[in-house]
């Protein structure tokens, strides 16, 4: 009863926040959201109900000036919750809208800000700077419902620019809320299809779809975004669509954005070709997994796929190899493959295309367990793309339509290690296919025009200047 208690003013708060819509939450329902403890999240969950009516407070306030009616000057303010050490999508877009022009100013949860006292140094260049929270102001992101974000709110409503940049949704209310506020711009930017996304179970220590309140919670700010944002923006045609169709019956556009690197960008220093950083000769058949690890990439059939293709050596380089590296090591072991797995720490995002030169090829995967998985185009393949490396990816549609359109790469069924060996396999036996594969990876960046998909965010931010105010989605709150 105690946990009704404490969520039924939560509950009438957010149902009340936007003015449409449903109701956030039964009374009742309870979910847990990340990898914390069940008593950190039972103190988040205590702090919601006075997160929920600060909100709404702001929501509803009579000085509201209204989503984009009033947005003066060239600043855009970004509100992430990430490490801006190692967030390429988010450093890409500020860079290009500084190149046309724009003052940016990231707000970012600073992991190295509350033990050293001085903001960790970042530099993207001429006209982007940063303003560094404590990592604990991103906390609300790890406690349900995702999206209370207080001491965010709280930095965003210092300024007065021309937009705030929400980017993932958990950022998106605060966004939207300080927008409303000071008539602001606001662009909600999905990195993922958060409503169709995966919970960390720490029982069991395993993914699993959304609980349906934290389903519901999601899908209320989703609608929220297309309810009032001046502009939306997704990383792929596939969620871009199915989100129009859900929440606004193919009414509002999503702007597609793919995470395509910088070719042109330098790295930090040199690399040597990928073999001869980890002392391999050339006629090893060298197939790297470069980036993020962990429960839910689903490397481990990868792995086993060693079993099947004895003339493959597999590389992992990513973050947390000291954490999951032992745990894929003993996978290795176990069919006899110890020698033809190494693992390696993540290199720079920056570098990331430079240092994977010199492999036979790149491989991704993810679990079948919805749809911002399987509708996945990420970094990682336009990654590997840009270091001329055909690839072998899990047969998801964007990805497939992705190798198939442009014959870069080749696909295989994610949960069976015979068809990634087999795939694997395909790239060894027969070299002029991999050469040609290889061959049309520039081509198919060419014919993506990769040079100019950062330039569509520019043309975003410069069509909400050409559009007459009354034509925005939003308008002052009538009290």
């Amino acid at each position: 009863m105690a946990k009704i208690g404490m969520l039924l003013p939560l509950r009438d708060a957010l149902k009340r926040l936007p003015l449409v819509g449903k109701p956030l939450l039964g009374a009742g329902r309870f979910a847990y959201v990340g990898g914390r403890s069940l008593a950190m999240s039972l103190a988040g969950l205590a702090r919601l109900p006075g997160a929920a009516w600060r909100f709404r407070r702001e929501w509803t306030s009579p000085a509201n000036r209204g989503i984009g009616l009033a947005a003066p000057g060239h600043t855009v303010v970004m509100l992430v919750v990430a490490d801006m050490r190692s967030d390429p999508r988010v450093e890409r877009e500020a860079r290009a809208l500084a190149a046309a022009g724009q003052e940016i100013v990231v707000i970012w949860t600073d992991p190295l800000l509350a033990r050293t006292g001085v903001p960790t140094p970042v530099d993207w260049g001429q006209g982007i700077s940063f303003q560094s929270l404590p990592e604990q102001a991103g906390e609300f992101s790890q406690q349900f419902p995702g999206f209370l974000g207080t001491a965010m709110l709280d930095a965003a409503l210092a300024h007065q620019p021309f937009a705030f940049h929400g980017h993932d949704l958990n950022t998106c209310l605060v966004a939207l809320t300080a927008a409303r506020r000071t008539g602001a711009h606001a662009i909600c930017d999905f990195h993922e299809w958060y409503s169709e996304n995966v919970t960390w179970r720490p029982v069991g220590r395993v993914y699993t779809r959304h609980s349906w309140p934290v389903k519901q919670g999601w899908r209320w700010l989703e609608s929220m975004c297309f309810a009032h944002a001046s502009a939306l923006v997704t990383v792929c045609r596939s969620i871009a669509d199915e989100m129009s169709a859900t929440f606004s019956d193919g009414r509002r556009q999503v702007h597609v954005i793919r995470n395509i690197p910088d070719r042109a960008r330098q790295p930090s220093r040199d690399y040597p070709p990928l073999k001869a950083q980890f002392g391999l000769g050339d006629e090893r058949f060298v197939l790297l997994w470069q980036g993020g690890i962990g429960p839910s990439r689903m490397i481990e059939p990868i792995i086993k796929a060693l079993a099947h293709a004895p003339a493959c050596t597999l590389i992992i380089r990513g973050p947390e190899i000291a954490t999951y590296g032992p745990g894929y090591a003993a996978i290795a072991a176990q069919i006899g493959a110890s020698d033809r797995l190494l693992l390696s720490s993540a290199v720079p995002s920056r570098d990331v295309v430079a240092a994977a030169r010199g492999a036979d090829a790149g491989t991704w995967t993810l679990p079948n367990l919805c749809k911002n998985f399987s509708y996945a185009l990420p970094n990682k393949i336009f990654e590997y793309l840009a270091s001329g490396l055909p690839v072998l990816v899990a047969k998801y549609p964007e990805a497939k339509r992705l190798v198939e359109e442009h014959e870069v790469g080749l696909t295989f069924d994610p949960y069976d290690p015979r068809s990634i060996g087999a795939a694997i396999n395909r790239l060894v036996d027969d070299p002029a296919l991999k050469a040609r594969l290889a061959a049309n990876t520039d081509k198919a960046l060419e014919a993506m025009d990769a040079a100019a998909e950062w330039q569509k965010l520019v043309a975003v931010y410069a069509s909400l200047r050409s559009t007459p105010p009354a034509l925005n989605n939003d308008t002052p709150i009538q009290r």
